[in-house]
């Protein structure tokens, strides 16, 4: 007799793993299966953001990887001649996530980390040494057949198929799903070190792209003494040779020599562009670099992929906990396919600024680089090159905030202070400004947060944090964080969905009313 799942994750890499821990946490029966026997041990993604940190924050994993993190230093873009042409930066404190914007990692421990908190989610059943055969949709599943290393196989019966299995994934192929060139295929050396200690004082002190167009790279700092450099590929140029140890120091000459550093891990690859174009078709889904491919220059190619994880993830609770039709799933393609490529657009227009080999071209686009940030160039923000949504299951006769991520603040606890989420966690919730008392809100709002088993926050001016009712509490902020956001969009209550976009924004009772009813239409609510 097959096992019979809620859901079937083929892929336990980041992203695999991501979605395997939150839908375990609610209890949904999980099967991720994957063909290695564990963690891949060499560093492949090292840039996180923000949003991602909140998603190890709700799943109480923060502390876990916070020592295998390091905040992301600011960026130069040095020209033809070494100028600076351009400079990116983060966010000043306080951060609008509760959480620095952006982070450099090892990626290893962090894949650990999520591994072992999969170990105590009880509904979730993780196979290692194990790879996909083959899978079949029918009506009410999808029946897999899987095999483990030894060439045992059997069969799993489930609701869904997340196809987590990467660029190559074979969920999507067998899904007959084509990928869609967004434009971008340039090859490149990517080379992880550990520097030695004496040395790292002799290394930049910021992240520097180098748009030299006899040698285009990249050189970022990771926690501790990890330093990466990504080395595009020169015309003629064999990947095979260019992975050499002796090729490798030949490229590293500019900053090290043998003997300065360990090199940890080097390979080649193409940095593409690319998307599937469908992400959905009936019970199997995409997810990842099963269902896109993004250049590094943002570092968002995993947090696209986690982005995916945490999207969906609520989505499929819904449906599974049978309060919202199937039809709900259909918003998954609708709100990450856009965000993907249109982060993936801002990626290849940085890429296409480091990537120029004509000399004279490269001077042409530093000149106008300068004169449209001046000289030297002014600061630019990172976090501003990453879209908000702008479809699916949002109030879609709202503009900004309506898709735009809710703030984390801090707030007073009579134990000290601490991040919104540690109080509230990570689900559907009404946040009411000061002017908006709890007892105002319209029964159709009332309603929907009953069946959507949402809590409710409403700001206060003074005081503590405190609970006030079930699925209530009034919280009192240390930085003003949310304030100045209900004022800067003329709102008095927000209704803010689990991965923490908004919904939709209210500014008095009636158009309270107006947002729940849109809610349950969008939502698809049984």
């Amino acid at each position: 007799m097959s096992q019979i799942v809620d859901v079937a994750i083929v892929g336990l890499g980041p992203v695999g793993a991501l979605l395997a821990a939150l839908l375990g946490r609610v209890g949904i029966h999980t099967l991720v299966i994957d063909r290695l026997d564990d963690v891949y041990p060499l560093p492949r993604a090292i840039g996180l953001d923000h949003d991602i940190m909140r998603t190890m924050q709700n799943l109480g994993l923060a502390a876990a990887i916070e020592p295998h993190v390091t905040h992301y230093r600011p960026t130069e873009y040095r020209g033809a001649d070494d100028q600076v042409i351009a400079r990116f930066d983060s966010l000043a404190a306080p951060w609008p996530q509760g959480w620095r914007p952006s982070y450099m990692f090892d990626q290893p421990p962090f894949e650990r980390a999520i591994r072992g908190a999969l170990k105590d989610l009880p509904t979730v059943d993780v196979r290692l040494s194990t790879s996909l055969v083959s899978y079949e949709e029918f009506a009410e599943h999808v029946k897999l057949r899987i095999r483990r290393e030894g060439g045992a196989e059997e069969t799993v019966s489930a609701r869904y198929l997340i196809g987590c299995d990467g660029g190559a994934s074979l969920v999507r192929k067998t899904l007959g799903v084509e990928l869609e060139s967004l434009d971008f295929d340039e090859p490149w050396l990517v080379v992880d070190a550990r520097v030695h200690a004496d040395k790292l004082a002799d290394l930049p002190a910021v992240n520097v792209q180098y748009c030299d167009p006899t040698r285009p790279g990249t050189y970022v700092i990771g926690p501790g003494n990890h330093r990466r450099w990504e080395i595009m590929l020169l015309p003629g140029e064999d990947p095979e040779a260019m992975s050499t140890k002796d090729a490798i120091w030949r490229v590293l000459r500019r900053w090290l020599k043998p003997g300065d550093a360990d090199l940890w891990r080097a390979a080649t690859y193409v940095f593409h562009a690319l998307v599937a174009r469908r992400w959905r078709k009936g019970r199997v889904l995409l997810a990842g670099d099963a269902a896109h491919m993004t250049p590094p220059f943002m570092a968002q190619g995993m947090c696209q992929g986690i982005r995916d994880a945490v999207g969906l993830a609520w989505k499929l609770q819904l449906v599974l906990h049978e309060k919202a039709g199937d039809t709900l799933l259909d918003s998954y393609e609708a709100e990450r396919r856009p965000h993907v490529c249109a982060t993936t657009e801002s990626a290849k227009r940085l890429g296409r600024i480091i990537c120029e080999l004509d000399p004279d071209k490269a001077r042409d686009r530093d000149c106008r680089l300068l004169a449209e940030r001046g000289d030297p160039p002014a600061v630019q923000i990172r976090q501003d090159l990453v879209p908000p949504l702008s479809g699916g299951a949002l109030m879609s006769n709202q503009g900004a905030p309506a898709g735009w991520r809710f703030p984390q603040p801090r707030v007073v606890t009579a134990d000290g202070d601490v991040l919104l989420d540690d109080l509230t966690g990570a689900r559907f919730r009404l946040v009411l400004a000061p002017q908006f008392e709890i007892a105002e809100t319209p029964a159709a709002m009332s309603d929907l947060l009953i069946r959507l088993d949402a809590v409710v926050v409403r700001m206060a001016t003074r005081g503590v944090s405190r609970p006030v009712g079930a699925q209530a509490w009034e919280i009192v902020e240390t930085e003003g964080v949310l304030a100045q956001w209900f004022e800067r969009h003329g709102a008095l209550a927000a209704l803010v969905r689990p991965d923490h976009y908004v919904f939709g924004v209210a500014c008095n009772t009636g158009s309270l009313e107006a947002v729940a009813l849109a809610a349950a239409q969008s939502l698809h609510l049984a």
